[in-house]
């Protein structure tokens, strides 16, 4: 919404209309209905805005995937063109981490893999276990609330060169929504 229409606030032709629909006239009745009326279009303007920041972040991080999956598709024909390609994975996660720093929240950080064309496994139910014992280590924690994807770079019959990552989160008290951590590598998977 656009409220740049309502900002005759300090215009007298407002003020006046307000007394003039006031039927005591109390000029502290008016000031407290200005004050009203001023309140709720600031809070809708901080509404719009947060609306549209919201919009701006998931468009920059729709770009960062995009761009990501150049780098990562770049990476691999380096890779290749100069021999230096290893079957049992090749190391990316420098690249990743250029578009998904760590402390990019989950939302975002899927928001720029799927743009990029990775495969997310569905994510686990959110809330850590009710009783942490023995059981539930820090490292157990991480891999049940990580992200994990795949994107297929080349594939050719059952052969594929594939992007395998892993995000993990934080686990600090109920702070695992936050990417703690990125692991990448392209691998060759085929028979």
């Amino acid at each position: 919404m656009d409220f740049r229409g309502f900002l005759l606030i300090d215009s007298p032709i407002l003020v006046g209309s307000c007394m003039a629909r006031d039927c005591k006239g109390s000029p502290m009745r008016v000031t407290v209905k200005f004050a009203v009326i001023c309140v709720s279009l600031l809070i809708a303007a901080h509404a719009d805005a947060v609306s549209q920041r919201n919009q701006i972040n998931a468009l920059d991080f729709r770009e960062r995937g995009a761009r990501l999956r150049v780098e990562l598709e770049r990476a691999y024909q380096d890779l290749r063109h100069t021999g230096e390609f290893k079957a049992a994975g090749n190391d990316v996660s420098p690249i990743v981490k250029k578009y998904i720093p760590v402390g990019t929240s989950f939302a975002d950080a899927e928001t720029a893999l799927r743009s990029s064309g990775f495969d997310i496994d569905p994510l686990p139910p959110r809330e850590p276990p009710e009783n942490p014992s023995s059981l539930w280590s820090d490292d157990k924690l991480m891999l049940r609330f990580a992200i994990f994807g795949t994107l297929v770079l080349a594939k050719k019959g059952v052969s594929r060169i594939t992007v395998e990552i892993t995000l993990l989160p934080k686990i600090l008290e109920a702070d695992h929504n936050t990417v703690k951590g990125v692991r990448a590598a392209i691998y060759y998977r085929g028979v």
